[in-house]
């Protein structure tokens, strides 16, 4: 619909995000963003970081050997004694101050937050900074796209178009597309928002080959030739090779706009476009030298383009970008002239969808409007102001919350467990549930031995006793993941017995056990002979060694990055129990407990690491089937930081951009879990639901959301401040 409460659905990618990075991330494809969160029952005492060691380089990736036969007393994990206590226990919070308290003008929705923006920058923020606390503030709430997903529902609704796309037709070898835009919609400076706005955007995307990050699914250039402006208010789409809804639907379509008055003369010849002035891109058989020239030009004038000064940018979303206090807070203001603003917009049980502004349009789609009323709001905003506070940890937040100072808390991770009791009895707070689309993982560098061998990344996959960590000692806060398209999005789940859950139901011993055939198969011994085993008597892992590669060199000290504490104590909580059990079997890993933003740039933009743990917050249609794991996206700033690369999971994998309908896309994602199981980029480790909270002094149009209100930034578009 036309609020911008779906924007962060339509991203594939921390993340977004997120990686909301991240996050879970990304979402989409997805926003790196963070999905889910809860608190730990034990604290652990933090140890420092792990000094810089050599890595070994691999060349190749190793492939996946036959796994042997599963062992037959495996019994679920859950229902067995504890292992012994790590010898580490888990790292102590981190002390929760606030960092600054921003000036109160006029009525205002007070939202504190846990990580302070990186960028204002719109390409940058959506390329290698595309993280889910750049986009709650400056992408949601500011942006508009031609067309977005209607709240709750997620059904394909126009924004700036006027109607629904027409199918794509062929036009002199390519596929085209002609879509009228509204003539009614003005920037926030007062001038229209025209075609023109959308053609720049789009050629713009494409003329400096923006890969990372949400630009990865709006703007293809191996797909989307050209946008043109057939009229002010005619935008006209060719594609060279033919889209399926991934690509066409669900990412060009839904795409935001920037304005080109603002933009262009910023990004011309003699600006941010300057290193790629009178240049075009090499043949495919070109001279090396000329392509390397051509990468280093373009490279430069993506740096430049990413560094451009956003001050004073024109707006047309909700709201728009305000202030920014670097390490304080951030500020929209409403947009008085919002498209949207004092619409109807209702929705039926019957699945039609309704928005009507008097006097200005009226259309229904989806069917008739008539039967029961699943959900009727009227779009905002109703506010002035959205100020965005950031504190160091939620427990200083919720003190925050119980004293007015904000109104909600913002968090990719939802409310952590242990806060519950402090908020669900006091009667001027709210608590809400929902169901989350997104999923925490691990993730190994391939480009490092000995994580470029399925086999090592399978054996890590056993040892990790998902339902230990989540039923014993996070009292069954989180739930164990196994399939990398989450339950929450129905639709789309895949729960086959094809779908390899490596080390499910297994105890300890019997990983080990496990563990050790495979490792065997694929020719691994250890230091000093012999193999890790298991004494019942004490319940511990005798280990002889350290684990020593089929080659003959012993694997090296490895680096587990994850999140601190303060940060999200569910994660490194499996950090520290991950680092155990590998040390138990000789594999020398060191957690290393760290910022968010610290391992977004190690992992993401320098791919400086050995292993990580995010969280990825995901898309309606799962996109990040493709877009995590394809080796296009294996390069800096790509969203396959770990730099998986397998062809035949990139030709399955593309089809996925030009399947047409729900059954043949779903029958792609269906195979790529299989497969993924298999190779084991990820070791999908857990999920949660989101708890939220938020003041009673808020009345928002609905709370039942897939993935909570942190999935649509908190609704700033909607939500009323009653008191």
């Amino acid at each position: 619909m036309l609020s911008n409460n779906k924007w962060l659905v339509v991203i594939a990618l921390l993340a977004l995000v997120g990686l909301v990075l991240g996050a879970c991330a990304p979402a989409t494809p997805a926003t790196t963003a963070e999905p889910g969160g809860g608190e730990a029952t034990t604290e652990p005492v933090a140890t420092e970081a792990p000094a810089e060691v050599d890595f070994l380089a691999a060349d190749g990736m190793e492939a996946c050997k036959e796994l042997p036969p599963l062992p037959e007393a495996a019994v679920k994990s859950q229902d067995v004694a504890a292992v012994q206590t790590p010898v580490r226990a888990r790292p102590i919070k981190i002390a929760g101050t606030r960092l600054a308290s921003p000036p109160a003008q006029g009525q205002i929705y007070k939202v504190g937050i846990f990580e302070d923006m990186t960028t204002a920058n719109f390409w940058r923020a959506n390329g290698p900074d595309n993280t889910v606390w750049n986009s709650y503030i400056n992408f949601t709430p500011t942006r508009i796209g031609m067309y977005a997903l209607a709240d709750v529902t997620f059904q394909f609704v126009p924004g700036l178009a006027t109607a629904l796309p027409e199918p794509l037709t062929e036009e002199g070898g390519l596929f085209v597309l002609s879509v009228p835009l509204r003539d009614d919609v003005t920037w926030s400076d007062g001038t229209p928002v025209t075609a023109k706005d959308v053609a720049f955007t789009a050629n713009s995307a494409l003329k400096f080959e923006l890969f990372a990050g949400n630009w990865a699914a709006w703007y293809r250039g191996d797909y989307l030739d050209h946008v043109e402006a057939v009229d002010d208010f005619t935008a006209k789409y060719f594609y060279h090779t033919k889209p399926g809804l991934n690509v066409h639907e669900y990412g060009t379509m839904t795409a935001p706009i920037l304005q080109e008055a603002f933009w262009a003369p910023k990004m011309g010849d003699d600006g941010a476009g300057a290193a790629l002035a009178g240049l075009t891109r090499p043949a495919q058989d070109a001279s090396d030298d000329e392509k390397a020239a051509y990468t280093a030009a373009a490279t430069a004038a993506t740096e430049a383009l990413y560094n451009l000064d956003p001050t004073g940018e024109p707006m047309a979303g909700a709201f728009i970008f305000d202030k920014w206090e670097t390490g304080a807070f951030a500020s929209n203001v409403a947009n008085p002239d919002f498209l949207a603003s004092g619409a109807t917009v209702t929705e039926y049980a019957n699945g039609a969808y309704k928005e009507t502004k008097v006097n200005v349009y009226d259309f229904t789609l989806y069917g008739e409007s008539t039967g029961d009323v699943a959900l009727e709001y009227t779009v905002g905003p109703n506010v002035g102001t959205a100020v965005y506070t950031i504190y160091a940890d939620q427990n200083t937040a919720i003190l925050a919350l119980k004293s007015g100072e904000i109104d909600f808390m913002l968090n990719p991770l939802g409310l952590q467990r242990g806060l519950l009791s402090e908020v669900d009895t006091d009667p001027n707070l709210r608590v809400i549930k929902n169901p989350s689309n997104g999923f925490r993982y691990m993730t190994f560098n391939v480009r490092r031995r000995p994580m470029n061998d399925c086999t090592f990344r399978q054996i890590m996959a056993v040892l990790i006793d998902k339902e230990f960590v989540t039923n014993t000692i996070l009292q069954r806060v989180a739930f164990p993941m196994y399939t990398y398209i989450p339950e929450a999005n129905k639709a789309w789940y895949f729960d086959s017995e094809d779908v390899l859950k490596l080390g499910q139901g297994m105890d300890r011993e019997a990983r080990i056990n496990y563990a050790v055939a495979m490792a065997t198969a694929a020719g691994y011994t250890w230091e000093n002979g012999g193999t890790p085993t298991w004494d019942p008597d004490n319940r511990v892992v005798v280990t002889p060694g350290r684990l020593v590669m089929p080659d003959g060199t012993p694997v090296p000290d490895l680096e587990l990055l994850a999140p601190s504490p303060g940060y999200d104590p569910l994660r490194s909580t499996f950090a520290i129990w991950i680092e155990t059990w590998a040390n138990e079997f000789g594999i020398p890993v060191k957690a290393n407990l760290t910022g968010f933003n610290i391992i977004v740039d190690k992992g993401f933009t320098q791919q400086d690491f050995d292993m990580f743990i995010l969280g990825w917050s995901l898309g309606v249609f799962p996109g990040h089937m493709r877009d995590f794991w394809h080796s296009d996206q294996a390069v800096l700033d790509g969203n396959n930081a770990g730099g998986y690369s397998d062809p035949s999971f990139d030709a399955d994998s593309e089809a996925l951009n030009t399947c047409e309908t729900f059954a043949a896309c779903k029958e792609i994602t269906d195979r790529l879990q299989i497969k993924l199981s298999t190779e084991t980029p990820y070791v999908l480790l857990f999920d949660t639901g989101v708890i939220e909270v938020y003041s009673a002094n808020l009345e928002y149009p609905y709370t039942d959301s897939m993935s909570g209100l942190q999935y649509l930034a908190g609704l700033p578009a909607t939500v009323n401040v009653i008191k």
